[in-house]
């Protein structure tokens, strides 16, 4: 594209309204609508009133408004791409950390995409009013339609959309874990199978009887040892499992202790953590938990004991 032949919408795209940084604030509504598209409008157009360049208030006062339009249908179009990107990177995703970090990108994608389309709607709306206050006409955008999606849909188009919005919510409810987050972690070279099912067993059991709840298993997807083993015991029980990959190009070596956090969120209401044996991990993992008041179960490995003996 030549600099200098582009339009005003078509060089905003490709210098400004770019992606920001997610952690930024999305200003409030008030801000939006008074003190940027306003007193934009005032600062623009108050100057003309009066002077040879009067007539022009009305195409540029267009313009503006439809600039904003404009943005917000290209949005609305990324924000539809990025749903279908993380459906697709969700069916795909076979548990890689490669394939774990472009499904957190594309999911903090959307929420940001989702903020900004509802900024820019809100200044839209008010760059239109602006519009037909400054010139006394209703505001028609220059290409497409003023109305929500949601306005111009058919009676066919409404109920498509409904059905869709009913299976996914029934797919989501279907998705959805039930029961308390039990943490397990342990020894790379636990090799004692009984120990960890029997262990976890009466767990399971005691915390049925005590808050009526089933539990689901939260680990690191250890491929040796004890969290190996507590994995198959959850496929044999049929216990949901919540696996926790460490991300080990983000972090380094820190990574697994990054595993830790996040297990020990407040989001997910740990009700406690089982640790067999285990390394400096494990103990780190023991020592946050009872530092949170939650209750830790340590289980020695007999082979251990019996080499000791």
């Amino acid at each position: 594209m030549a600099y200098d032949t582009a339009n005003t919408y078509e060089t905003i795209e490709l210098f400004g309204l770019t992606e920001r940084d997610a952690q930024l604030p999305i200003p409030e509504d008030h801000i939006l609508t008074d003190h940027i598209i306003r007193e934009s409008f005032e600062a623009l157009l108050g100057q003309l009133r009066g002077t040879g360049l009067e007539a022009e208030i009305e195409p540029l006062a267009h313009g503006l408004a439809t600039i904003l339009q404009r943005r917000k249908v290209a949005l609305g179009k990324e924000v539809d791409r990025t749903a279908d990107k993380i459906g697709a990177l969700a069916k795909s995703h076979d548990g890689s950390e490669i394939a774990e970090t472009a499904l957190e990108e594309a999911q903090a994608r959307f929420v940001q995409l989702r903020e900004i389309v509802g900024a820019i709607e809100v200044m839209s709306e008010a760059a239109a009013e602006c519009y037909e206050i400054e010139t006394g006409h209703a505001f028609i955008p220059a290409a497409g339609s003023r109305a929500s999606v949601r306005a111009q849909e058919t009676g066919a188009v409404f109920e498509a959309r409904q059905l869709l919005e009913q299976h996914d919510r029934e797919t989501a409810v279907k998705s959805k874990v039930e029961g308390v987050p039990l943490i397990v972690s342990g020894a790379t070279d636990w090799t004692d199978v009984d120990v960890i099912f029997n262990t976890l067993d009466k767990v399971r059991e005691r915390i049925k009887q005590n808050r009526n709840q089933e539990i689901f298993l939260c680990h690191k997807g250890g491929k040796h040892g004890a969290e190996m083993i507590a994995a198959r015991w959850a496929r044999a029980r049929g216990v949901a499992q919540a696996r926790f990959d460490p991300r080990w190009s983000a972090h380094g070596r820190a990574a697994p202790f990054k595993c830790n956090d996040e297990m020990l969120d407040d989001k997910f209401a740990a009700t406690g953590v089982v640790l067999f044996g285990g390394n400096g991990v494990a103990l780190n993992l023991g020592q946050k938990a009872e530092a949170k008041g939650l209750t830790v179960m340590r289980v020695a490995d007999p082979a251990k004991k019996t080499a000791q003996d």
